[in-house]
């Protein structure tokens, strides 16, 4: 994506930000998806330490989930299957390609869904992301910034919404089982503003890093819709915030 547009969809989600922290009592926003049906999106891995991974996780770490054949120079694609939303979460299903050196990707490998709710203050108090590999989730719904500071998480994550969304994990010695992760282990996770996780880092003491994870690349097509999301939002806010000021008005004159 060109720099213009990440410049662009900083200074709106910025102003968001502001907009949503002034108005600090209106009602939830609605929250949604910023990608399509049939939409792909492709990571890439660019290190993976797999003997030091070992070490920390045991030999099995790889043999499943997001990390499933996971190697430096691998790439894993998921392709949108389909989207829901109902009263209380959002669902999408995935085509999801496993890591692999090939770029003939061929049929895909499983199907799987995922949900979040669709009010982050819903999610109980010191309540975890995950509690598997990777520990954080590779979507998350849109706007990103203002979702992932409304999650109750326990005292391992530390949420930074201000600029960049990005959620910092960290485990210690023995989280797992008794002898896994060996020793205390750091994450940082990056999203973009169509909620998608852009870095991904695994790391130990010293600033080691094990494992780094970033996203390949975005349709051209989906940067006018996030636009017209992001101004949906705005719209929708300046609704709410008006509703509120009148219903306040009708509740004083009383």
């Amino acid at each position: 994506m060109k720099m213009r547009n990440r410049n662009l969809y900083a200074s709106v989600t910025l102003i968001l930000i502001f907009v949503i922290g002034f108005a600090s009592d209106v009602v939830a926003l609605n929250y949604s998806f910023s990608f399509i049906t049939n939409e792909e999106i492709v990571w890439k891995c660019n290190t993976c330490d797999i003997n030091k991974m070992n070490n920390l996780f045991g030999d099995n770490w790889s043999n499943g989930g997001f990390f499933e054949n996971l190697g430096q120079g691998k790439r894993m694609k998921w392709q949108v299957n389909t989207t829901k939303v109902n009263s209380t979460s959002l669902s999408a299903t995935f085509n999801i390609w496993v890591w692999k050196n090939e770029d003939n990707w061929g049929s895909y490998d499983y199907i799987t869904e995922f949900s979040h709710l669709k009010d982050p203050s819903q999610y109980a108090l010191n309540s975890n992301l995950s509690i598997a590999l990777p520990f954080v989730p590779f979507w998350l719904p849109i706007p990103v910034s203002i979702y992932i500071g409304e999650l109750k998480l326990n005292s391992r994550y530390d949420v930074d919404n201000r600029v960049l969304p990005t959620i910092n994990v960290q485990f210690s010695k023995g989280f797992l089982e008794p002898s896994f992760p060996s020793e205390k282990v750091f994450i940082i996770a990056i999203y973009n503003y169509d909620g998608i996780l852009s870095s991904f880092k695994l790391y130990t003491i010293g600033n080691v890093v094990i494992i780094d994870i970033s996203f390949e690349s975005i349709p051209i097509y989906v940067v006018p819709s996030t636009i017209g999301l992001i101004g949906a939002f705005f719209i929708a806010i300046i609704i709410y915030i008006k509703k509120k000021r009148k219903n306040q008005s009708i509740n004083t004159s009383k």
